[in-house]
Parts: structure tokens; sequence; C-alpha cells
């Protein structure tokens, strides 16, 4: 089936227009690309910052289920992503998915994920938007967030070309997901983890933890591990030690 793709010269964001579409009583399977974003955000209001050159896209994707199962769309947008990149790139580059939501070549993110739902409200959505940002030509320079692009890394910069694998790998794992549930994406995901099993820093808004990442829960939480017990994290920022 080929993928309900459409393409926009600048929006303020992907993810506000796939809310737009939502609120029309649209049922969702949709993909909205942009070439530039002029109010483009990642995870906890940062700026995403959506030059032209790079892919912004995001899906709407129509959920029968509770936001908590739903939650879990960001492993399988993951794992997609992570597939598009590995296959793009040379094949000895290391491509990781970082927990919650990136993907990383080497030690320098290349790609974030963002969830957000949309419907008629917090405890009855219908949607889930899933926002994804690939760098493709530029990235922004963060000394304490290395990023990287896929031309910096010998990969290819057809836009067109990146959009297609990505939309294949979704409706590869959403499919896998929607038949199996969360337990094959979590290991595959585990499979291609960044830092599972070694020791982490966690900074959380009122602390900052370090111990060693054991593990992801059912729920997609990152369990760590340290002073002799086990603490699930929902959300939080981390780095390698």
């Amino acid at each position: 089936m080929t993928p309900d793709i459409r393409t926009f010269d600048v929006l303020d964001s992907t993810n506000a227009q796939c809310r737009r579409i939502a609120d029309g009583g649209h049922e969702g399977n949709i993909w909205v690309v942009a070439e530039q974003q002029t109010e483009g955000r990642g995870r906890r209001g940062r700026e995403w910052v959506s030059g032209p050159g790079n892919l912004f896209a995001s899906l709407l994707y129509g959920i029968d289920c509770d936001l908590a199962t739903a939650s879990q769309l960001s492993f399988v947008a993951a794992l997609a992503v992570q597939d598009v990149i590995a296959d793009i790139l040379p094949s000895d580059l290391r491509v990781t998915c970082k927990w919650p939501n990136d993907i990383l070549v080497g030690d320098k993110k290349i790609s974030g994920i963002l969830l957000e739902t949309a419907g008629q409200g917090a405890e009855s959505s219908s949607h889930v938007i899933i926002g994804i940002g690939i760098n493709v030509i530029h990235h922004p320079d963060n000394p304490q967030y290395p990023a990287t692009n896929l031309k910096d890394e010998g990969g290819t910069l057809e836009l067109e070309m990146i959009m297609e694998r990505l939309a294949e790998a979704m409706a590869h794992w959403t499919s896998l997901w929607k038949k199996q549930g969360f337990t094959p994406i979590c290991q595959a995901w585990k499979d291609k983890a960044q830092g599972l099993g070694q020791d982490i820093i966690v900074r959380l808004p009122e602390e900052e933890l370090q111990g060693r990442f054991v593990d992801l829960g059912d729920n997609g939480a990152l369990i760590l591990e340290f002073g002799g017990e086990k603490r699930h994290i929902t959300a939080g920022d981390i780095f390698f030690t």
C-alpha cells in the first residue's frame, strides 16, 4: 500500500500540521513532511533547528489502545529510523538507539523523535503524532549534546529516497508491534541500544543519578541499578560515562 505522504515547503511544524489534520476528523496514517519548520520542537519544548536540507517528518497514527501502550511507538519509531540510517551509512559505522528516543552514529546524535497525542483530550486521544527529525546536511553545534549528519558521515542525501525508506520501515515495525505487542520491539531495541549494561548518568529535573543501565521495562522505562536497588525511570536525559 502506497503511503500517504503530504509535502510542504514551510510549516510551523510537521507535528502541528498533523494535529490540524486530526482535528479535522481524519482517521490518520498520514505522513507530513516539510522542507523547513519555523517552530520545530524537540523533547521538553527544546528548539529543534529546522533549516532547509534536513528531514522533518511526522506520522499521524490512529490508535485504539491506551496512552501507556501507545507510548511504545517511540521505540517502534526508533527502530525504523535506525534501520534507515544504518542502511544509508557505510557499514563500518555504529548506529545505535539512545534511550528514550534518539539515534546515534558513534556517540553523536543524528536523529530525534517526539511523540504527542491528538484527539478529544488527554484521556481520550485517538491519534499519536510521531515526529522525526534526521540531520541530513547540517546539525546543531552543542557541546553538551554532540551531533552529526548524514553528509559528514558519508551517507546518501536524497530526501525523497530517505522519506520513502522511512515510511517502509515504519510500516514494517508498526505491523510487528500491532501483531505481537511490545516484546519483540523491546528486544530489537535492546539489541541496538547504546549504553545497555554500562554505567550511565541520568539527569532528572530534581536530581542526578549514576548507575548501571540494566534493562528496559515492559513500559519502556529505563531500569537503573545503583546502591543495591533498581529504579524505573520514565523520563530523563542520559549521559554515558
